[in-house]
């Protein structure tokens, strides 16, 4: 479930603010200090146009898109999250290389369109202006429905980091409780100690 509120808004905004659909889109889990690579099998020369979004807003990785040749045709270093569109003139496999090089496992998605420009699209014409007003209506709601996810998602990883530092803040008290009874034992030995050494002159 956590999955798909994070797939709804990823898709709203790269809808809203990268004007393209995706293909298809993933969201994984990049290892600490790994590199990750996504192929993409070009067969004829073509666009590719893709979006991509750490989950944590504090977060960032190195990005990059390598040919079948291995050069490098884009590349953005130390990025929470952007969009790009390349020209695929070589035919073969593409390398959408996502490179993590902190210390802590990141949650990444990512979201693909190939351009297929032979393909027929519908011109705005073509549409009856009853269907375009249904159209707007379904994208609007949509949009409120993603965005009132999207609050929950931040409430949800609101959440969490409260429960995160609860636990430290658990862990440091049993330590320091641990730390303060074994403060308290040696006290009592070493008074019993000093008060055992003072009997014999008392008698």
């Amino acid at each position: 479930m956590k999955y798909l509120f994070i797939y709804a808004t990823f898709l709203v905004s790269v809808y809203c603010f990268y004007d393209f659909i995706p293909d298809d889109i993933i969201t994984f889990t990049l290892t600490a200090n790994q590199e990750d690579v996504l192929l993409e099998n070009i067969t004829e020369p073509t666009l590719i146009k893709g979006a991509y979004q750490v989950n944590h807003h504090k977060d960032v990785i190195d990005f990059s898109v390598k040919t079948p040749t291995g050069r490098t045709i884009y590349s953005k270093m130390a990025t929470n999250k952007g969009n790009f569109t390349v020209q695929a003139n070589e035919i073969g496999l593409y390398q959408i290389i996502f490179n993590n090089k902190k210390k802590a496992n990141q949650l990444l998605t990512y979201a693909v369109d190939v351009v297929k420009e032979k393909e027929d699209k519908i011109k705005s014409t073509d549409i009856d202006p009853l269907e375009l007003d249904i159209d707007y209506i379904h994208i609007g709601l949509q949009e409120l429905y993603y965005d009132h996810k999207f609050q929950q998602i931040r409430y949800e990883s609101s959440t969490q980091q409260v429960k995160e530092a609860n636990k430290k803040i658990y862990a440091f008290t049993v330590i320091e409780t641990i730390f303060i009874v074994l403060v308290t034992i040696w006290q009592i030995w070493y008074i019993k100690r000093l008060y055992n050494k003072r009997s014999p002159l008392l008698l």
